[in-house]
């Protein structure tokens, strides 16, 4: 057998997903409440019922936070607590990963909502279009049994839904808790479950970002 001159496995396209657990803290309230500030403020729509979008049935305020917060207190808490090292640990083991995004690759947040989950709401499976990253945070997760208000990842290999591939999961769940952060590429197609708290509601965070490369 002859054998080559060099010889190398690579991993191309690889799923990453950045998990941290922030834990319970008064910014998790502070964040509630700004959202329900925003409910009960009449000038604000809600976004569920005068658009078709993925979901289902929740309060999703008609506001781009990052412009409409940009001076409250609670949201830059927010952005310099959770989501300015998150999605910059994401960025740098994506790199360790793949070399991607190369160093000295900035990034900015074209888009930001939040929804609010009452009892049966959920999302959809959907992706989000031409951006790098999605970041959410769950400020409030309401204790319930599993697969309730779970985040669901589905495998974006169709080989994966093949009955020979048993071993290559179809999908992977996360099961947020007060405090949870997740950051992953913006093409990987993903839904939430619904909760039935009758009396509860789950509160999720969501930024769409965009790496800037450097030149």
């Amino acid at each position: 057998m002859r054998q080559p001159h060099s010889e190398v496995t690579e991993t191309l396209f690889p799923v990453v997903v950045h998990h941290r657990e922030y834990g319970s803290s008064d910014l998790n309230q502070g964040l509630f409440d700004l959202v329900k500030n925003l409910q009960a403020d009449r000038s604000v729509a809600n976004r569920v019922s005068v658009d078709s979008i993925t979901t289902v049935g929740g309060y999703q305020p008609d506001v781009v936070l990052h412009e409409h917060c940009r001076d409250d207190a609670v949201w830059t808490r927010f952005l310099t607590e959770i989501a300015e090292p998150s999605v910059g640990a994401y960025m740098a083991a994506h790199q360790q990963v793949s070399g991607w995004p190369v160093t000295g690759t900035r990034w900015r947040i074209t888009a930001s909502w939040a929804v609010l989950y009452p009892a049966s709401a959920y999302q959809a499976p959907h992706l989000h279009r031409d951006i790098s990253c999605v970041l959410t945070y769950y400020a409030r997760v309401p204790v319930r049994p599993r697969p309730e208000g779970a985040i669901t990842f589905i495998n974006p290999h169709v080989e994966s839904t093949f009955p020979a591939k048993k071993n290559w999961p179809y999908d992977k769940h996360y099961f947020p808790m007060d405090g949870t952060c997740l950051v992953f590429p913006g093409w990987l197609q993903h839904f939430a479950h619904p909760h039935f708290a009758a009396d509860e509601e789950r509160l999720m965070f969501s930024l769409d970002i965009v790496f800037e490369p450097p030149g």
